[in-house]
C-alpha cells in the first residue's frame, strides 16, 4: 500500500535469480556484503527494465545535472551560500574549485518511479560521498550472470567511466606526479567503495595508496603518509569523508585543505563544490528555477507550500534515509526514520510513488553519473515507506 492507501496495480518485474555461488564474492574481495547482518542485504531477485526506461533515466540523469549546474551558478552569482547551509569556511575553496574547473567526479541520482507508467521524479543527489559503488559495478555483474542468457544486458559501465574522469583529470593536471590518496573515516564499507575509485584511478595511471583520515598527515607544505622512514606526498586526495564532517566538525582541517588547494595546488576530490550540489535545500533552488521540468518534484523550505498534499520531510545534510518523514494529506505521519541529523534545517518535498512489487516492497532507482555522464543503473528496495540503510540491493536485468 502507498502512503495514500491506494494500491499500485502494475505489471510485476521482479524474477527470482537461480542459486549461485556466493565464493565468488569472497574471492573478489567482497565477502563483507553477505557477512553477519548484512547476511540478505543481497536481494535474490532482480527487476526487469525496458531498454527505453534505461534511456528515460539516462536523459533525466543528463537533463539533471545541467540543472544542477546552472542552479550552482544562480547561487554563487546570488551569493545564496548561507540557504544552502554552507559556512563561510569552505566558500574560499569552493570558489577557487569551480575557477580551475575541477571535475565533479562521482555523484548518484535516486528516483521514484520510472518504471512501468510512474513518472520518473528525482528524489535526491548524492554528490559528494555516494556509496553502494561495489554493488552498483561488480556484484551487480556478478548477479546478472545467472540470467544473462535470458536478458539483453545491464546499463553498467561505472568502472569504465570513472577511469575516463581520471584519464582526464591526469591530463588536466600534467604538470603534477599522478599520486593520489584514498581516505575516510574507517569504516569497512567506505574502504570497499574507495577499491572501485581504486581501480579506475590506477587504470588512468595514478600510483594509488588508502589511508585512514586519522593516519594522513596534513602539514603546510602537503599530504603525506608515513612509510617508516620516508614521508610519502600526495597531490590528489579522494575523500570519502563528507565535506560537511569536515566544515562543521573540523574547522582546523577545512582552513589546511583550503590553504594546500590554493596555495600549493593539492586537488581534493569530490571539489569543495560537491557540497552545495549535495545540499536537500538545493531541491527547492532547482524547483524555483525550472517549475516545468518534469523531472523536478515540488520542494521548499517551507512546510506550508505542501498543506493539503502528501510530502516528505528531509534535514538538509542528512544521509542514509535518516530523519526522514512522510505526512499525508491531512497532516498525519505515515512514517518516520530516526537519526544524527535532526539538528539540520528541513526540505520539504512533495510525495512521488515508488514502483511496488506484488508484495507490496518498494524500489528506489539510482543512477551513477561521472562527470556528469550518467554511467550506471541499480535499484535499492524494502517493505516500508522511507528506503534506508535497512534496504536491500537489487541488480536489474535488460529484457526487451
Amino acid at each position: 500500500m502507498d502512503p495514500q492507501g491506494q494500491q499500485d496495480h502494475t505489471v510485476d518485474r521482479i524474477i527470482d535469480l537461480p542459486r549461485w555461488d556466493e565464493s565468488i564474492l569472497k574471492e573478489a574481495g567482497f565477502a563483507w556484503y553477505q557477512d553477519g547482518d548484512n547476511h540478505d542485504y543481497l536481494s535474490n531477485e532482480a527487476i526487469m527494465v525496458h531498454r527505453d526506461e534505461i534511456n528515460r533515466f539516462r536523459e533525466a540523469s543528463s537533463d539533471l545535472f545541467k540543472m544542477y549546474w546552472k542552479a550552482l551558478e544562480h547561487v554563487r552569482s546570488n551569493k545564496l551560500w548561507s540557504r544552502l547551509g554552507i559556512p563561510p569556511n569552505i566558500l574560499r575553496l569552493i570558489e577557487f574549485d569551480l575557477d580551475r574547473n575541477l571535475p565533479h567526479v562521482c555523484g548518484r541520482f535516486d528516483f521514484a518511479g520510472g518504471i512501468e507508467d510512474l513518472p520518473l521524479k528525482l528524489i535526491e543527489f548524492n554528490a559528494d560521498t555516494c556509496t553502494i559503488m561495489p554493488e552498483s559495478s561488480h556484484i551487480q555483474a556478478i548477479m546478472h550472470e545467472q540470467v544473462k542468457e535470458i536478458s539483453k544486458g545491464q546499463f553498467n559501465n561505472l568502472v569504465n567511466d570513472l577511469y575516463m574522469v581520471f584519464k582526464r583529470l591526469k591530463n588536466q593536471f600534467e604538470d603534477k606526479v599522478a599520486t593520489l590518496l584514498l581516505t575516510s573515516l574507517g569504516y569497512e564499507e567506505d574502504r570497499l567503495n574507495l577499491l572501485i575509485i581504486q581501480e579506475a584511478a590506477e587504470l588512468a595511471g595514478f600510483e594509488v595508496d588508502y589511508a585512514d583520515l586519522e593516519d594522513v598527515i596534513f602539514d603546510e607544505d602537503g599530504v603525506f603518509l608515513q612509510r617508516e622512514d620516508v614521508y610519502v606526498q600526495y597531490n590528489f586526495v579522494y575523500k570519502l569523508v563528507p565535506w560537511e564532517f569536515i566544515m562543521f566538525e573540523e574547522p582546523d582541517l577545512m582552513d589546511i585543505l583550503t590553504d594546500l588547494s590554493i596555495n600549493h595546488g593539492l586537488v581534493v576530490l569530490n571539489p569543495a563544490y560537491s557540497i552545495a550540489l549535495q545540499s536537500k535545500h538545493m531541491l527547492s533552488v532547482l524547483y524555483e528555477l525550472f517549475p516545468q521540468s518534469k523531472y523536478l518534484l515540488p520542494s521548499y523550505d517551507d512546510s506550508s507550500h505542501l498543506r493539503g498534499k502528501t510530502f516528505v520531510e528531509k534535514t538538509n545534510f542528512g544521509r542514509m534515509g535518516e530523519n526522514v518523514k512522510i505526512v499525508d494529506a491531512k497532516g498525519s505521519v505515515v512514517a518516520e526514520t530516526a537519526g544524527e541529523f535532526g539538528d539540520f534545517t528541513k526540505v520539504y518535498q512533495e510525495y512521488a510513488k515508488m514502483y511496488q512489487d506484488e508484495d507490496g516492497d518498494i524500489y528506489q532507482a539510482q543512477i551513477y553519473v561521472a562527470s556528469g555522464i550518467p554511467c550506471c543503473l541499480s535499484f535499492r528496495s524494502r517493505d516500508g515507506h522511507i528506503i534506508d540503510d535497512d534496504s536491500d540491493f537489487v541488480t536489474h536485468v535488460i529484457f526487451q
